[in-house]
């Protein structure tokens, strides 16, 4: 029995179009670009090539943890960089296990209660309710999107006030109700159009839907006002650079079907068996604190696999094809504006990663896959006219928990030479490095190995400077004055030992220009 339950790709296009009133009369007769964001400046207006900064989280959303809180600490390394920051990124998975409501408090309203508007109340704050004082910008990760099982979410509700008044199995970052199918992410961050009637709605895109961006209405982003994104996956512009905020978790039905499906039902029976044992261990009682952290980060990464195996048993998966290309159409017009000096793309899934439980996922494959086809018909498009440049300067991403900077050798397409970090090792149970090391291969029609990328830094569990820590990271981004773009990285790590922290140091990053890009 699967803790979790993971809607259908189309279910998740579904509904979150109706909770957006995607492409509804009331917004295509008014011009609107539900897909575009203007966020409000703080001051004055930057130029097309002004330096700034901007921070990145993510897979933070754990409340788990009685004697010391892994969001919070990450929290207080950025608040230093908050003030000037332009806008904060997070990669996905704001609220474990399943994105329920009943989470939000303790797993995101308290430890980022300095983006918030009042945050200073955040125990009387609603997830409904948020405001953020500074832009702040997700994308939804599969925690984001799941429910608990019918049973499991039975149990779990029944059980839970014993389970607070006896201190046990209480704090697994689940109530007795789920995300809702995405819903309760959509009522925290996205303009939820679906709830006002017709009467209001008119005069809410009067007022929130009047930036313009190329002749198109789009959505204001205005700190202390209404701060809402106008979908699951949107674009804005900042200081010449674009950035596109993606969906991933419509981009991942399995690339092909299977062609071993018993072997991967034994898996499946295997990861089923083991998740069973897992729950008895956490229900035996007296386990101290830091191995039931160890039994439920293993039943969180038994949970992924699992549902990993049935998309690849299963056949016949929705892609999302608008969003595909979408993101092409944007990169293209993008790349043909001479305002825009780079670009920028941030998602869950990452297509490249060393993460032990993550490399191999069908998951992970299929992402790279369709992005591989976006950028090759990016590059295709445009032909001469990007001579060097990559369709995109830099990719984020979550999922796997670990603070990873990886970069493309020549794949054979356009996603060669581009540089790839991983933001996911903000709060919840980290992971190790695979043993199989850095360097990623690929297999060529022929049967060679190719080597793709490799990965240059890896903080997550059994980093060595952190000597046996949890070593937790968020992470600062800051893009130089002028072109070409010039990308630093400045890791911002905490080791949590006992129940202290001790701070890490590391150097910049400077991100080098393209160097294998296929002419």
């Amino acid at each position: 029995m699967n803790l979790a339950s993971d809607p259908t790709i189309q279910r998740k296009i579904t509904r979150m179009a109706e909770r957006v009133r995607w492409k509804q009369p009331a917004l295509t007769s008014r011009g609107i670009d539900q897909t575009r964001l203007v966020l409000e400046p703080d001051g004055d207006q930057p130029g097309q090539e002004d330096p700034f900064h901007f921070l990145v989280l993510g897979d933070s959303g754990t409340g788990r943890h009685r004697f010391h809180s892994p969001p919070r600490r990450i929290a207080e390394r950025l608040l230093p960089h908050k003030p000037d920051a332009a806008f904060l990124l997070h990669t996905g998975d704001v609220v474990y296990l399943v994105g329920a409501a009943d989470q939000y408090r303790d797993n995101f309203l308290r430890p980022y209660r300095e983006w918030l508007q009042d945050g200073e109340q955040w125990s009387s704050l609603s997830h409904e309710g948020m405001v953020f004082n500074q832009p702040f910008l997700p994308v939804p990760g599969n925690h984001d999107y799941y429910d608990l099982s019918f049973p499991v979410a039975l149990v779990a509700g029944l059980t839970l006030p014993l389970r607070r008044h006896l201190q046990w199995f209480h704090d697994v970052d689940a109530g007795w109700r789920g995300s809702g199918q995405g819903e309760v992410y959509a009522q925290a961050f996205m303009d939820v159009l679906h709830q006002l009637p017709p009467s209001r709605l008119e005069q809410h895109l009067e007022t929130h839907y009047d930036a313009v961006w190329d002749g198109h209405r789009c959505l204001h982003y205005r700190p202390g006002r209404l701060t809402r994104l106008p979908n699951r996956y949107y674009r804005f512009r900042h200081a010449g650079v674009d950035v596109f905020a993606i969906d991933s978790n419509t981009l991942i039905s399995p690339v092909a079907p299977s062609q071993d499906r018993r072997s991967l039902q034994q898996e499946l029976q295997a990861c089923e068996h083991q998740q069973n044992h897992v729950y008895q261990s956490l229900a035996s009682g007296g386990v101290d604190e830091e191995s039931r952290d160890a039994l439920l980060d293993e039943l969180e990464t038994l949970q992924e696999s699992i549902l990993d195996l049935r998309r690849r048993i299963g056949q016949g998966a929705t892609v999302d094809e608008a969003q595909l290309k979408w993101l092409k159409d944007g990169l293209i017009a993008s790349h043909r504006d001479p305002t825009v000096r780079g670009r920028i793309l941030t998602m869950h899934h990452p297509p490249y990663v060393t993460e032990a439980t993550k490399w191999t996922q069908a998951d992970t494959m299929a992402i790279r896959l369709r992005l591989r086809q976006v950028l090759d018909g990016v590059a295709a498009s445009l032909g001469d006219t990007m001579a060097a440049a990559a369709p995109v300067d830099l990719v984020l991403s979550g999922h796997a928990h670990c603070l990873e900077v990886l970069r493309t050798h020549d794949t054979g397409h356009a996603d060669s030479g581009i540089h790839w970090v991983i933001c996911g090792g903000s709060g919840y149970g980290l992971r190790s490095q695979r043993r199989e090391g850095a360097r990623l291969m690929e297999m060529n029609d022929d049967g060679s190995e190719k080597h793709v990328a490799s990965s240059d830094l890896y903080i997550g569990k059994d980093w060595p400077p952190a000597e046996g820590r949890h070593a937790y990271s968020g992470l600062r981004v800051d893009i130089a004055a002028g072109r070409p773009l010039t990308i630093r990285l400045t890791p911002l790590v905490s080791c949590r030992a006992d129940r202290g922290w001790s701070d890490q140091v590391l150097e910049t990053i400077t991100l080098s220009g393209p160097s294998h890009r296929r002419q």
